[in-house]
């Protein structure tokens, strides 16, 4: 006799060689190291249960280990070869419908990220696994009394007093209504249900809460001019149901805020649902409070959430009962079943940039939303994105809306420069805050005024070192100097988090010399104002002071209601404060930003100027901005002071697009790191090698590779860091290089770590 015929077991279903069956298969997006996608069969138990975007567990590997993973389709169809049955669905409820589970197999594509993961970082933990959500258990008849009495069966009073309540509910009951009604108790209806009389069956369910009703407040203005042409083109192109981009650039104080809320109304009086995107939910306190009190049914989502907090909002999404999401990165995937409208504040701001994997930007995965769903995008901002300003005046789906005045005609602050070479020569000793700023802000403050001083540095002093050695005082894990703070005498590496006590005297046991302490922080320049202001009310906002949420709200309602005179901080008090008392603005050390080797770091600083020049004469006081400076000549300063954002883009593209550049070119950073230099070193110019042959072998003309270079921090958190850049001509040639260089293993290295940042916004 000949072997028998060779059969592929699958736990469910078996096929004989050549045989062509048919079943109901999930494609499953494992969240583990791998770069597919994997079909396993549906057991019939779960047919009815598991729905495209659920987490589920199936088995992978030789050892069919069990991992967590997303279903990302689902379809009865003909299978010829052996698959492995799904092992079980995780939660029965999922938030990723399939047009999020559509976007996040796009932004894996863009990005170059495993699909798994993107779709977990598309929900929050809490929502996966149902914090807030309490189990209830509903009680159902099984069998009614006559049928159990004719089989014979005794029934006891409590068990008879069970059913009659039952049958009399016509209804499936919670197990403490049964108990009530019965007098029975929770060991008689377990024996019950082992009896196969009833059926106990347990479901997750919010717990009943009583919101308050929020009274909504509707100002006594009315748009002005500019603002009611804007929300009106912003709904011509709600009403003409197709995508588009709407770049609203308003200069400070333009009032861009009111324009959200109209045209949010505007989405909602459609019947459909709308997100407002802010980078920071901490910088934006105040417009945050301000759409929640002018519009109905806002959900607020943000880290400072407690876990049953962002759990119930999510919920409160789905279902309908919140139309208008409010929030930071996670909000752009609110699971809205009617969305409308996507606004997205402050759209510059590098804080929507996700800083690990998978490392999408939020204004662009928003873009990628609305344009599969067909609905308009609005982006907002007085210094908007080089990229976002290019593609508003070139592209067909882009449109600008201009602001350029402030509400109610109010000026523009005065800005007045202070070149700081001239104030050393003067002064002829160390000198942190100018003749001048301390002269206007005195006045400020002798008119009962507010000011605020920006310090985009935390810290008492950037740079502790010896005269006598040169021995500095430098991170031991990071290519970077500790920043001494005086709270608790620590110096600190702002990268790693390293901490050590801040000596007097130099470390090198051969010098023993007095330490200098150079470059000014915030804690320094609290100090002298404390000093200079003895009776003014200072307060210091930054990272070191603000630990959570509530002490950011705290300070921002105290400034509003006089209770301090001036706030220092870094760009933390730059954007989003709007106090009528505010008229003073210093910036000390305007040039830092702008002499970082990003090539963005110019229009980093033209951003920050403006931003922060903005807080000051925002009602009937006249505004005074003073900027403290080494390099008055840069450019970027100079149009910065101008209010000019028009002149500083005409003279900042011409330069990108003659080096190849975005918003002219489009970039991926790839970022190797080892413990050991040569081996980063060597795994990195490996890794440059290999792709330059697949640009040449793809016949990708469009694209080339920058580098290897040393990372500008060149060792942190204990490894060595090189990088290069893939450039190409657009995103689409980008993204085929990517996915080919991805899907042919030529980015994996055995020797180093590979960290693939595809747009990015920061290159240090």
């Amino acid at each position: 006799m000949g072997e028998p015929e060779a059969k592929y077991v699958t736990g469910h279903l078996w096929i004989e060689e050549g045989e062509t069956r048919h079943a109901l298969v999930a494609e499953v997006a494992p969240v583990v190291h791998v770069d597919r996608t994997y079909s396993f069969v549906v057991p019939e138990e779960l047919a009815e249960t598991v729905t495209t975007g659920q987490r589920v567990l199936v088995p992978l590997g030789r050892k069919g280990r069990t991992v967590e993973g997303f279903v990302v389709a689902i379809a009865r169809q003909p299978w010829d070869s052996t698959l492995r049955p799904l092992h079980s669905v995780i939660e029965r409820e999922s938030f990723l419908t399939p047009e999020l589970v559509a976007l996040g197999c796009q932004m894996a594509e863009h990005y170059c990220c495993r699909l798994g993961l993107t779709l977990k970082a598309m929900t929050a933990e809490a929502v996966r696994l149902e914090r807030g959500l309490k189990t209830v258990r509903y009680v159902a008849l099984v069998h009614t009394l006559n049928e159990i009495e004719g089989l014979g069966e005794r029934i006891s009073p409590k068990r008879r007093a069970v059913l009659e309540a039952l049958a009399d509910a016509g209804r499936p009951m919670r197990l403490e209504e049964v108990l009530e009604a019965s007098a029975a108790s929770a060991a008689i209806l377990r024996a019950m249900e082992k009896s196969g009389w009833v059926a106990i069956d347990r479901k997750k369910e919010v717990a009943p809460t009583h919101d308050e009703a929020v009274k909504l407040i509707e100002p006594d203005f009315e748009l002005n001019a500019e603002q009611a042409a804007a929300v009106a083109r912003i709904e011509g192109q709600l009403a003409s149901g197709k995508f588009s981009v709407s770049l609203l650039f308003g200069v400070s104080g333009s009032g861009k805020t009111e324009v959200y809320i109209h045209a949010i109304r505007g989405a909602l009086a459609m019947g459909r649902q709308a997100i407002l995107l802010v980078p920071e939910i901490l910088l934006t306190t105040q417009l945050v409070s301000r759409i929640s009190s002018r519009l109905p049914d806002v959900a607020v989502s943000h880290s400072g959430l407690s876990e049953v907090e962002r759990s119930l909002i999510w919920r409160d999404m789905a279902s309908g009962k919140k139309r208008v999401a409010v929030g930071t990165r996670s909000a752009a995937f609110a699971p809205f079943s009617s969305l409308g409208l996507i606004v997205v504040d402050e759209e510059q701001e590098t804080s929507y940039k996700n800083l690990r994997a998978p490392r999408f930007h939020v204004r662009d995965a928003a873009i990628m939303r609305a344009r599969a769903l067909g609905i308009p995008v609005v982006l907002g901002s007085a210094t908007p994105s080089l990229e976002t300003w290019y593609r508003s005046g070139t592209r067909s789906d882009y449109q600008r809306i201009f602001l350029p005045h402030r509400v109610k005609d109010l000026p523009m602050p005065r800005i007045h420069v202070v070149d700081m070479r001239d104030e050393y020569l003067e002064q002829r000793q160390g000198v942190v805050l100018s003749r001048l700023m301390l002269t206007l802000l005195g006045e400020t403050l002798s008119r009962n005024e507010q000011g605020v001083v920006l310090m985009n540095r935390r810290g008492f002093a950037t740079r502790v070192f010896c005269p006598a050695c040169d021995t500095r005082l430098a991170c031991p894990n990071c290519s970077v100097g500790l920043v001494m703070h005086t709270a608790g005498g620590v110096s600190i590496c702002h990268y790693c988090r390293e901490r050590a006590q801040t000596p007097e005297t130099c470390p090198n046991v051969s010098c023993g010399e007095r330490l200098v302490k150079l470059g000014a922080g915030t804690q320094q320049v609290e100090d002298i104002l404390r000093a200079y202001f003895s009776k003014a009310r200072i307060e210091r906002v930054d990272r070191d002071t603000m630990k959570h949420r509530r002490d950011y709200e705290r300070i921002v309602e105290r400034f509003a209601r006089r209770d301090i005179d001036v706030l220092v901080g870094t760009q933390m008090i730059a954007k989003g404060l709007d106090f009528p008392g505010v008229s003073f603005v210093g910036v000390v050390s305007a040039d830092a930003t702008g002499f970082a080797s990003d090539f963005r770091a110019h229009e980093r600083l033209f951003q920050l100027i403006t931003q922060v020049a903005g807080r000051a004469g925002r009602a009937e006081a006249s505004g005074n901005v003073v900027v403290q400076t080494m390099a008055p000549a840069l450019p970027s300063l100079r149009c910065a002071l101008g209010h000019d954002y028009v002149a500083f883009a005409e003279e900042e593209l011409p330069l990108r697009k003659q080096v190849g550049l975005p918003p002219f070119r489009r970039l991926a950073r790839l970022t190797v790191s080892h413990a050991r230099e040569e081996t980063a070193r060597a795994a990195c110019e490996e890794l440059a090698q290999r792709i330059r042959e697949a640009i040449g072998g793809q016949q990708l003309a469009p694209a080339d590779v920058l580098g290897p270079n040393v990372c500008m921090i060149a060792r942190m958190r204990k490894k060595y860091r090189f990088d290069l850049l893939v450039r190409a001509a657009d995103a689409m040639t980008l993204r085929r290089l990517m996915n080919y260089l991805a899907n042919t293993g030529r980015l994996r290295t055995q020797r180093a770590e590979v960290i693939i940042d595809v747009d990015p916004v920061n290159l240090a």
